[in-house]
């Protein structure tokens, strides 16, 4: 059971940190797209993000329980 919760938080990780890098790109690209669509883009992509890693941080707290 514990190999399974460790996977599915590793692939939670790996997704977070793509995430990361793609947020990092949208941000640099922002300072010449300042369209509303880019933006719209940049705050989904941060949710997703943030949602991730509450995802991430319940699978690690039951784990440990």
């Amino acid at each position: 059971m514990s190999k399974k919760k460790s996977k599915k938080i590793k692939k939670l990780e790996e997704h977070h940190q793509y995430l990361d890098r793609k947020v990092q790109e949208l941000t640099k690209d922002r300072m010449k797209d300042r369209s509303s669509e880019s933006k719209t883009v940049l705050m989904r992509l941060k949710k997703t993000k943030l949602a991730i890693k509450d995802a991430i941080l319940n699978a690690k707290k039951v784990l440990t329980n």
